[in-house]
């Protein structure tokens, strides 16, 4: 009696990497046989572009350039990750990976296509209200510009939050927001960023009022899902990046006094 095995899935992925984190969440959500391979940003090896298409798209791109995460699907089981042979599908970018991931298995995404339709919605608001300010509150020095942008972004955000995405089922959406969300919060509550000590804490207490509940509630769905926190170590990245983000604050922009930040 002859039985079928599954497609092999090889996941190429960086641990602090929120992109890349998108992709285990799918894949740990899903249940679904994998394995990891872990790919040092700093240093990637030489085969790098071998599993990442825009390495065989982009000649001139450098192996630095080459991002993370990549997925191939369908190698032979002893063939060698480094070395996908022909015939082997890859496929790059956190977005499309989880969305190939839900084709697979459709049992990650919301049942309902309407509210499938609305979470996406959602993650998208969140692309265009939230993570530009963010990622400049936490990165650029904390100016005040980008803390008040950010508040204003979130409150939004929340208030246009739909119920059906705020219960206990989990979709696709919740996949790709999942780690910034929950890094938003985290970092914040623990002061982790390029900014002036305090900035965390002034953010969460700057979102705590009653126009920021939905807010709330979708940042401790998405903490407590086990997909989240099986999938991410989370004291090693908090230390990664507490190192990383005091050393750019006190290089770049401590004393500085052309431009003002949250005190």
């Amino acid at each position: 009696m002859s039985t079928t095995s599954k497609p092999r899935i090889v996941l190429y992925s960086s641990d602090p990497c929120p992109w890349s984190h998108r992709t285990r969440i799918a894949l740990k959500a899903a249940g679904a046989e994998h394995e990891i391979f872990e790919i040092h940003l700093p240093v990637k090896p030489e085969w790098y572009p071998k599993v990442n298409p825009a390495g065989k798209s982009i000649s001139n791109l450098s192996i630095k350039n080459l991002k993370v995460p990549a997925l191939s699907y369908g190698a032979p089981i002893d063939s060698d990750v480094s070395d996908p042979p022909a015939g082997t599908f890859i496929l790059a970018e956190s977005a499309l990976i989880v969305h190939f991931v839900a084709s697979l298995f459709p049992q990650i995404d919301y049942k309902d296509l309407v509210v499938r339709a609305k979470a996406s919605f959602v993650q998208l608001q969140f692309e265009n209200l939230v993570a530009p300010h963010w990622g400049k509150l936490q990165r650029s020095g904390g100016h005040v510009e980008d803390f008040d942008a950010l508040v204003q972004g979130l409150k939004t955000w929340s208030l246009s939050l739909p119920e059906e995405i705020l219960g206990t089922e989990y979709g696709v959406a919740d996949t790709l927001l999942a780690p910034f969300v929950t890094r938003l919060f985290i970092m914040s509550e623990a002061d982790i960023g390029a900014w002036a000590p305090g900035t965390g804490p002034k953010l969460i207490s700057a979102i705590s009022g009653p126009e920021y509940a939905n807010l709330h509630r979708l940042a401790k769905k998405l903490r407590d899902w086990n997909a989240v926190k099986e999938t991410v170590n989370q004291e090693a990245l908090m230390q990664r990046f507490s190192t990383l983000f005091k050393k750019t604050w006190e290089e770049n922009y401590a004393g500085k006094t052309d431009v003002k930040v949250v005190s």
